[in-house]
C-alpha cells in the first residue's frame, strides 16, 4: 500500500513538472522579448542617468533637472493635464452610459466613435491647429457672435496653448474610452437596470447606484492609461500642432526630454529626466490602482 502511494506521489510530481517545464516554455518568448527590449535598455538608461563626464556613478544629473526651468515648467504643463483627468474619465464614461441605455444600434455608434482615436495623432494635431487657429471656424463664429476679443490664435498664444492641446488630446481619445466603458457596460446583467427602472430610477441613479460601481475596475484601468498618456504620449500632438511653444508654454517633459537628446546631445542627461519621468508615472499609477482596488474591496 505505501509503495502505490509512493509511485503515485512521484506521478503527480512529474506531471507537476511537465506542467510547469511546458509554461516557463510558453512564457520563455515573452520573457526574452521583454529582457532584450525592456529591462536591457532600462539597466543601460539607468546606469547612463548616473553617469556625468565618463565619471560614475554620479548625482549630477539628477541635481541639474532641480535648476532646469525647461523641465520644471514642463512637468508643471504635466500636472494641468493630471488636474484634468477627471474629465477625460467621465467625458467617455458619460457618453457610454449614454449610448448604452438610451440609443438603439449603440454597437454601430461605438464603431463611429473609435474613429477619432484611429486618426493618426500628427493629423489630429494639424487639423486641429487649422481649426483652432486666428482664421479658424472657432474664431469665425466667435466674430460672428460679437466674441471678438476671444477669438484668438489658440495653439499660439502663451495662455491657451497647453489648454488646447489637451482639448485635442480629449477628443482623440474619447472614442477608445467610449469603447472601453461600453466594453464593461456590456457585462452588467439587464436585469440591474431593469429592477432600477421598476423602483422608478432616473438615469442619473442609475449611473451612480449601478453603474460606476459595476464598471470600477475599468475606471481605473482608463485613469492609469490617462495618466500614463498625459505624461508619455502627447509627443506628435504637440510637435504637429505647438512644437512646444510659445516659448516653453506648452513643453511636456517628454518634448523636454527629446530637445536635451536630440538639440543638446546629452544622452546622460536625457537618460536621468526619463528614469524620473519613468519614476512619477509609476507613482501615480500605483495609487491608482491602490486606490482602484481598495474600493473595490469596500463595494
Amino acid at each position: 500500500m505505501s509503495s502505490t502511494r509512493t509511485t503515485a506521489l512521484h506521478g503527480r510530481r512529474r506531471r507537476a513538472n511537465r506542467e510547469a517545464l511546458t509554461a516557463l516554455l510558453m512564457v520563455l518568448p515573452a520573457l526574452a522579448i521583454l529582457v532584450v527590449f525592456k529591462a536591457y535598455p532600462f539597466a543601460g538608461g539607468l546606469i547612463d542617468s548616473f553617469t556625468r563626464k565618463d565619471v560614475f556613478p554620479s548625482t549630477a544629473n539628477y541635481e541639474r533637472m532641480l535648476t532646469d526651468n525647461v523641465w520644471l515648467e514642463a512637468l508643471g504643463n504635466s500636472v494641468k493635464g493630471i488636474a484634468l483627468l477627471p474629465i477625460f474619465i467621465l467625458v467617455p464614461l458619460v457618453i457610454a452610459f449614454a449610448l448604452f441605455t438610451g440609443i438603439r444600434g449603440w454597437r454601430t455608434h461605438r464603431a463611429i466613435y473609435l474613429l477619432s482615436y484611429l486618426l493618426p495623432a500628427a493629423m489630429a494635431g494639424v487639423v486641429f491647429s487649422l481649426f483652432l487657429g486666428f482664421e479658424g471656424p472657432i474664431n469665425v463664429a466667435l466674430r460672428s457672435a460679437g466674441l471678438e476679443a476671444i477669438a484668438i490664435a489658440w495653439f499660439s498664444t502663451t495662455g491657451t496653448a497647453m489648454w488646447a492641446v489637451y482639448a485635442l488630446v480629449l477628443w482623440a481619445w474619447f472614442g477608445l474610452g467610449t469603447v472601453t466603458y461600453l466594453a464593461a457596460l456590456a457585462t452588467i446583467p439587464e436585469e440591474q437596470f431593469e429592477a432600477a427602472r421598476l423602483d422608478g430610477a432616473t438615469a442619473m441613479q442609475s449611473l451612480r447606484a449601478i453603474t460606476i460601481p459595476w464598471v470600477r475596475p475599468t475606471i481605473g484601468y482608463w485613469a492609469v492609461l490617462c495618466t500614463a498618456g498625459l505624461f508619455l504620449w502627447l509627443f506628435p500632438f504637440i510637435t504637429t500642432s505647438t512644437g512646444g511653444g510659445p516659448g516653453n508654454s506648452s513643453t511636456t517633459p517628454e518634448i523636454r526630454i527629446w530637445e536635451v537628446f536630440q538639440q543638446g546631445m546629452n544622452p546622460n542627461y536625457a537618460s536621468a529626466l526619463g528614469i524620473t519621468l519613468f519614476l512619477i508615472v509609476l507613482v501615480f499609477s500605483a495609487l491608482q490602482v491602490r486606490w482602484m482596488y481598495s474600493n473595490a474591496s469596500e463595494s
